[in-house]
């Protein structure tokens, strides 16, 4: 898989200029010694359960992710799942329209000699899953952060986020019924077909409730980074809005515009916190925080991986030829 095109193109070239132009924006309203004074007043401890938070979340939906796997008779250690899974979040952060997902059925492909598309079919399910839990979860924070006074724009994103679902959902068990009655004449295209479908039938009846019970858990500890933050930060605020605060910009990543998000979560996040009046230089530690934990750690520690890993790729492709 070309990667070193996908990120030197033009097209990741100017997300990352729109993304920086957002940032640069934002950051243009602040009182930098303030800002600096509230960083360094921050309190590490927290800071350390927010980074806790965020990669027990990871590890979480590394396992779930293997149990998925396990459903379509692919036994991957816990350790592989979370690498490859890390490293899909490495890719997504660097490129936009979530290629990570496809790297991970790439990685897949090349530890367990099984098809990409059968590993992008688990991903495709997984983020159903993802979907489920994150819209649940940001409308049970929402209206017990705001009670009766749920902004609109939270309850239109909300709508829009249920709509989403039961597309997809609509759309994998038309795939389903479609892809059953269909035979065509490629055989290629064929085997590619009926290896994503494989992936899509990754929820078997007696792993369903434990998936379920693993999405919704680990979204709402990755909920818990930016409450540790408020903590961190000495703000007065609640964890359900702490959790609200960090699924919304976590939903945001989902746009395919700029790699994970970068720019637009920050200009939503601003917004969010100033929902509860907290002070422009309040908020940008909170995202200053956030965003070295769920997006400056994933590049720097994915960049370490990744030279690992392709580099072992490369070595057991050398050895194969000779």
């Amino acid at each position: 898989m070309d990667l070193k095109n996908q990120i030197l193109n033009k097209r990741m070239v100017v997300s990352f200029i729109v993304s920086f132009g957002i940032i640069l924006y934002i950051f243009s309203k602040i009182n930098l010694n303030k800002l600096i004074l509230i960083l360094r007043n921050a309190n590490v401890l927290y800071y350390f359960f927010a980074f806790a938070m965020f990669y027990l979340s990871i590890l979480i939906k590394s396992y779930r992710w293997r149990i998925f796997l396990k459903n379509t008779d692919i036994d991957l250690k816990l350790k592989n799942a979370f690498v490859i899974y890390y490293l899909s979040m490495f890719i997504n952060s660097l490129v936009p329209a979530k290629l990570g997902d496809i790297y991970r059925g790439y990685l897949l492909k090349k530890k367990t000699n099984k098809s990409i598309s059968l590993g992008f079919g688990t991903v495709f399910i997984e983020r159903v899953f993802d979907l489920v839990a994150m819209i649940s979860l940001l409308f049970i924070s929402a209206y017990l952060s705001f009670k009766s006074d749920i902004p609109e724009e939270v309850s239109y994103s909300i709508k829009w986020g249920v709509v989403i679902i039961l597309f997809l959902i609509l759309l994998i068990f038309g795939f389903l019924v479609v892809n059953s009655k269909i035979n065509l004449k490629n055989d290629k295209i064929n085997r590619i077909l009926m290896n994503f479908e494989k992936g899509l039938r990754a929820v078997k009846w007696n792993s369903l409730p434990l998936l379920i019970t693993l999405s919704f858990v680990g979204w709402f500890i990755e909920g818990l980074t930016i409450y540790f933050i408020f903590l961190a930060l000495n703000l007065n605020l609640e964890i359900l809005f702490g959790v609200f605060s960090d699924l919304a910009s976590s939903l945001l990543t989902a746009i395919p515009i700029t790699p994970s998000g970068l720019g637009i979560v920050e200009y939503a996040l601003i917004y969010i916190l100033k929902l509860k009046n907290i002070d422009e230089n309040n908020a940008f530690a909170v995202l200053i925080l956030y965003r070295l934990i769920s997006y400056f750690s994933i590049v720097l520690f994915g960049a370490i991986m990744f030279y690992i890993v392709e580099g072992n790729i490369l070595r057991e492709s050398k050895n194969e030829r000779c």
